[in-house]
């Protein structure tokens, strides 16, 4: 899991822990839990995800760019859907049966807060995301090169 005191800000607070998993597009209506799976840790500024495996900085989606978050279903997976404010979608599979609680704290993380001293670097942020799109990207473009 990602230790809270290694990466939380003055002001901000865990919500929640969770294991999840990224859904990908393998086929017209076909979805597929990405192979690796990631830390979340939610709290009420932002969602930090990192490879559970391995141990790479987190990547940090700030609440603000959150536009939606809603339950959703994708191919036989139920799954929280992130629409993001640059019009991607992230679609996150908890396998751990807390799914509404991933929901719910997501959702808390997004209520607006007053304004804090500490504001996250918008630089850092997108390309926070970015490198997310990137890297699942690229495990999209593996699948679907390999043989059936």
């Amino acid at each position: 899991m990602i230790k809270e005191t290694d990466f939380l800000v003055e002001g901000e607070k865990a919500i929640g822990e969770y294991s999840v998993f990224i859904l990908q597009r393998v086929g017209e209506d076909s979805w597929s839990p990405a192979v690796m799976p990631l830390d979340a840790l939610v709290t009420n500024l932002r969602l930090l995800l990192r490879p559970m495996k391995k141990k790479y900085a987190p990547a940090t989606l700030p609440a603000r760019y959150l536009r939606d978050i809603t339950l959703t279903q994708k191919g036989h997976n139920h799954c929280v859907a992130l629409t993001l404010i640059t019009g991607h979608e992230l679609y996150l599979l908890n396998g751990t049966g807390k799914l509404d609680a991933l929901f719910d704290d997501l959702s808390l993380m997004k209520v607006p807060r007053p304004k804090l001293q500490f504001q996250f670097d918008d630089k850092v942020a997108r390309a926070d995301i970015q490198r997310l799109i990137s890297f699942f990207g690229k495990l999209s473009v593996r699948q679907d090169a390999s043989p059936s």
